[in-house]
C-alpha cells in the first residue's frame, strides 16, 4: 500500500479532504473546494488495478485506516472497480490544514502553488492549446496561436510578477543575473510548461511553452510509421533537426516512448530543462536536468559513460564540447539520440563539422561518418482544420554511399542523395510534402511555399 498511502499522506500534510483516483488520470486532491492535478503523470491501467485490489482488502466496512507517527486518520473509500476510487477523510474538521499551496513537485520543477497574477495566463494558453506564451515588462503578454501572436490586452506585467510565475530558485535567479537568461520547467495546475527567462532592454521577460502530460506516440504525431525504428540502433547518432518550435522534443519523447515499451533498456536522458517525464516500463529511465544534476551536456555524458545506460538522449548538441562527447559515446557502443538547430541534414553536418577549428575538422567528418545512423528535419505547418499544425520531415538514413560522402567533405551531394533514396527507407522533403497535400492535411500554397524544390513538388503532384 505504499503508494496509496504516500498520495494519502500528502493529502493529510497539506490538510486536504480529498484525493480522488482514476484510471488514466492525473491524482487530483480537495481542498477547500479546490481541485488539483498533483504533479505526477497518469496512473497506469495496472497500477489503479492493483491499488484497487489492496483498497478493498483492507477497506472493511468502506473505511480506510492510514497510521502514522502522529496516530491514525480514517478515510471513506468510494470504488467504482475499473474506473475511479475516492478517499475523503473521516475528520475533515480536525484536519490539519496549514495555509498555503498543495505540494511542490516530488519532480522537476515548481508548481503551480504561489503563482500569483500571471497564473492565470498559463492557464488560459494551456487550455488553448498555445504554441509559447510571452508575457513581458515591454507590454501586454502575447500568445502563439500556429505562426501568429495573439494580443492579450491589458496583461501588462512587472519584473516581480514574472520572477513570481516561474518560481526561480536561488541557484536559477544566480544564473539569471550572470548569464542573462535561465530555463527550467513549471507545474501549473492543469499542465508543465517549459520557460526561458531572460532580461532585455526594458526589464524581464519569459517565454513559457506548453508540454503535453502525455506523451503522444508517433502515430498521433502524424509522422512516418518507419521513424520509429530509430530508437532501435544498437549504437551511434540519431539526430532530429529543425526550427524552434518544429517539435524536435516531442518526436524524441515519441521515440524514447516506444523503446520504453518494447525493449528492456537502460535510458538516461540529460536535459535542460526536463520536459516530458517517463515512467518505467520495460525500461529504466534515469533523467537529468542541467544546474540540478549536471554542471554542462558535455560533464553530463562523460558522466554516464559510468552509469551504464544502453540509450542517451541528449537535449541539445549546442557547443564543441558536447558534440565531441556525443561522438564519444557514440563510438563507444551507446545510442545517442539528439536535436540540433538545423534547416537540412546537410545544414546539420555543416553546423557540427565547422563547431570545430579547421584542424579538427577532418577527424570529425570521420567520425560522423562512422556513428551517424540518421538525421531526421522536420518542420510544423498550416493544416487545413484551423489550429493544428502538420509535421512534414525529411529523413536522410547513413548508407555507404553518404558516409562516404560526409568522410569525403561531400555534404553537398546529400540532398540528391535523399531524392533518390527512397529503397533505403530515406524520406524526401518534397515527397513529404507530396503526400500531405495528396492526403488532405495542407494546401497546395502551403506545401510549395515549404518546399526547397517547389518545380520537384509540382512533378511529384502532377505524377
Amino acid at each position: 500500500m505504499a503508494g496509496v498511502d504516500a498520495l494519502l499522506n500528502l493529502l493529510v500534510a497539506q490538510g486536504a479532504e480529498t484525493l480522488s483516483l482514476v484510471s488514466g488520470e492525473i491524482p487530483v486532491l480537495v481542498k477547500g473546494g479546490d481541485r488539483r492535478d498533483l504533479s505526477m503523470p497518469p496512473l497506469k491501467e495496472m497500477l489503479f488495478q492493483r491499488f484497487v485490489e489492496e483498497v478493498q482488502e483492507s477497506a472493511g466496512g468502506g473505511t480506510y485506516r492510514l497510521d502514522g507517527k502522529d496516530g491514525g486518520v480514517e478515510f471513506t473509500v468510494a470504488v467504482e472497480p475499473g474506473a475511479s476510487m475516492e478517499f475523503r477523510r473521516a475528520d475533515p474538521a480536525t484536519a490539519a490544514a496549514p495555509p498555503g499551496p498543495l505540494p511542490a513537485s516530488s519532480g522537476p520543477g515548481p508548481t503551480h502553488a504561489g503563482r500569483g497574477a500571471l497564473a492565470p495566463l498559463v492557464e488560459r494558453a494551456l487550455q488553448a492549446e498555445a504554441i509559447d506564451l510571452f508575457v513581458s515588462t515591454a507590454g501586454d503578454a502575447r500568445m502563439r496561436i500556429e505562426r501568429d501572436l495573439e494580443s492579450l490586452p491589458g496583461t501588462g506585467c512587472t519584473a516581480e510578477q514574472i520572477l513570481e510565475l516561474t518560481g526561480l530558485d536561488a541557484g536559477q535567479r544566480e544564473r539569471l543575473e550572470s548569464h542573462g537568461s535561465v530555463d527550467l520547467s513549471v507545474e501549473f495546475g492543469s499542465g508543465r510548461v517549459r520557460a526561458n527567462v531572460f532580461q532585455h532592454q526594458d526589464g524581464l521577460a519569459a517565454v513559457l511553452r506548453p508540454i503535453q502530460r502525455r506523451i503522444r506516440t508517433i502515430a498521433e504525431l502524424g509522422l512516418p510509421a518507419d521513424l520509429r525504428a530509430l530508437s532501435e540502433y544498437p549504437d551511434g547518432l540519431v539526430l532530429m533537426v529543425g526550427p524552434t518550435g518544429s517539435g524536435k522534443s516531442s518526436t524524441l519523447a515519441a521515440l524514447i516512448d516506444h523503446l520504453n515499451r518494447t525493449k528492456a533498456r537502460h535510458i538516461v536522458t540529460i536535459e535542460d530543462p526536463i520536459e516530458f517525464q517517463y515512467e518505467h516500463d520495460r525500461c529504466l529511465v534515469h533523467q537529468r536536468e542541467l544546474g540540478r544534476h549536471v554542471e554542462s551536456f558535455a560533464a553530463g555524458l562523460r558522466a554516464a559513460l559510468r552509469e551504464g545506460p544502453d540509450v542517451i538522449l541528449l537535449g541539445e548538441m549546442r557547443d564543441p564540447e558536447t558534440i565531441a562527447a556525443a561522438l564519444t559515446a557514440a563510438e563507444t557502443g551507446h545510442l545517442v539520440l539528439s536535436t540540433l538547430h538545423a534547416g537540412s541534414a546537410a545544414m546539420a553536418l555543416d553546423r557540427i563539422i565547422d563547431a570545430f577549428p579547421s584542424h579538427q575538422q577532418a577527424q570529425v567528418r570521420w567520425q560522423l561518418a562512422n556513428v551517424l545512423r540518421a538525421i531526421v528535419t522536420q518542420m510544423l505547418l498550416p493544416g487545413m482544420q484551423p489550429g493544428r499544425l502538420v509535421p512534414a520531415v525529411e529523413k536522410m538514413v547513413v548508407t555507404h554511399a553518404v558516409s562516404a560522402n560526409i568522410r569525403d567533405g561531400r555534404g553537398h551531394q546529400i540532398g540528391s542523395q535523399i531524392q533518390t533514396g527512397r529503397e533505403e527507407g530515406m524520406i524526401s522533403l518534397e515527397l513529404s510534402l507530396a503526400d500531405l497535400v495528396r492526403r488532405g492535411e495542407i494546401s497546395h500554397e502551403t506545401g510549395i511555399g515549404a518546399a526547397r524544390n517547389p518545380d520537384l513538388l509540382r512533378d511529384l503532384l502532377r505524377g
